[in-house]
C-alpha cells in the first residue's frame, strides 16, 4: 500500500510502538513508553485528511462525513498497523490518526521472560493453565500489552485448532489457527457481522480453543454459556484496571445483556478460572498478577 510510504521514516525505528498524529502540524511517537514529538508528516489539514481517507479506502473501510470515525488494520513489512482515525468536523477540530504497531513476529513467553514482562513463576503458572485447559481472561488498560501476552500464550499451544474472533486481525497466530473477523454494516446499515455471530459459528467449527480478542458485549454471555456446556481452554481480553474491576465489568456487561446479578455471578464462577492482569509501568508492559477467580455464590 503506497500510502504507508509516508510512515516509513518513523516505522524504520523498531522501537516505535505508536504514532500519534494530532493534527497536520503535530506528530508524536512512543518509544519505551515515552511520547516524543517529531517532524510533522503532513503540510496541511487537507493533505492529512486525504491521506487518512485513502488508507481506509484501500482497506475497504469508510471514512467520510457520514462516518467520521473508524479503524482498520494494515499488514506491512514493518508489522501489523492498527490505524484509528477521526476526521475533522463535528467530532474533532483537527483530523486525528492513532497508529499502533504490532510486531511482525510474535514474542514467545520465554522472550517475555527475558524482557522482564513476566517472571519465571508466572510463566510456569501460565503453562499449567494451558495444560489443564482452564479458561482465562487477560485484563488491563489501553496499551498495557494484553494482545501481546495473549498471542504469546496461544503460541504455546499452536498445534491445537484455535479459533480467534476479532474486530481487526491482530493476533495473527501461527500453526493450526483459524482467524475470523467482524464486519461493519454497509451504507444501508445492513450486513454487519458481530462477534456474537462469529462465536455462534465458531462453536460449529470443531475448535480446541476459542479466543476473543476483546469481549465487551453480548458475545460474553454466549461465550460463558458455551463454557458452561463443555468448551474448555478459552481466553479473551477485557478492558479493566484490576482483578476486582474485571469481575465487576463482566457482571456489568452481562447485566446490560439482560442477565440478573445472581445468574451473572453463577455464569462467571462456573466459566472463568483465572484472571491475568497486565500493566504498563515506566514504559514496561508486564504481568502484575495471576489470580484464580473466586466468586461467592
Amino acid at each position: 500500500m503506497h500510502e504507508i510510504e509516508k510512515l516509513k521514516p518513523l516505522l524504520a525505528d523498531e522501537r516505535v510502538t505508536d504514532i500519534l498524529i494530532t493534527s497536520s502540524s503535530k506528530t508524536q511517537v512512543e518509544i519505551s513508553g515515552r511520547l516524543t514529538e517529531v517532524e510533522p508528516l503532513f503540510e496541511n489539514e487537507s493533505q492529512l485528511r486525504s491521506w487518512a481517507q485513502a488508507v481506509f479506502s484501500s482497506c475497504g473501510g469508510r471514512l467520510d462525513l457520514s462516518q467520521p470515525l473508524g479503524e482498520v488494520s494494515v499488514p506491512t513489512d514493518f508489522g501489523l498497523l492498527r490505524i484509528h482515525a477521526v476526521l475533522a468536523g463535528e467530532c474533532s477540530l483537527d483530523t486525528q490518526v492513532s497508529i499502533r504497531r504490532h510486531p511482525l513476529r510474535s514474542l514467545s513467553l520465554q522472550e517475555l521472560l527475558a524482557t522482564n514482562s513476566i517472571n519465571l513463576n508466572q510463566l510456569q503458572l501460565i503453562q499449567t493453565i494451558l495444560l489443564s485447559k482452564e479458561n482465562f481472561v487477560i485484563v488491563g488498560g489501553t496499551g498495557a500489552g494484553k494482545t501481546t501476552l495473549l498471542r504469546a500464550i496461544l503460541n504455546e499451544v499452536s498445534s491445537e485448532r484455535i479459533l480467534t474472533l476479532e474486530e481487526n486481525f491482530e493476533l495473527a497466530l501461527a500453526g493450526n489457527a483459524v482467524a475470523l473477523k467482524t464486519r461493519e454494516s454497509n451504507h444501508e446499515r445492513a450486513g454487519a457481522i458481530t462477534l456474537k455471530t462469529l462465536l455462534r459459528n465458531a462453536l460449529r467449527m470443531r475448535p480446541d480453543r476459542i479466543v476473543i480478542g476483546e469481549a465487551r458485549g453480548e458475545e460474553l454471555l454466549l461465550l460463558l454459556q458455551s463454557l458452561n456446556t463443555g468448551h474448555t481452554g478459552a481466553g479473551f481480553s477485557l478492558h479493566a484496571n484490576s482483578y476486582k474491576d474485571a469481575y465487576l465489568r463482566m457482571v456489568g456487561i452481562l447485566n446490560f445483556a439482560g442477565v440478573s446479578n445472581e445468574l451473572a455471578k453463577a455464569l462467571i464462577a462456573n466459566s472463568i478460572h483465572w484472571i491475568i492482569e497486565v500493566k504498563r509501568e515506566s514504559g514496561l508492559r508486564r504481568v502484575v498478577a495471576i489470580e484464580r477467580l473466586d466468586v461467592e455464590l
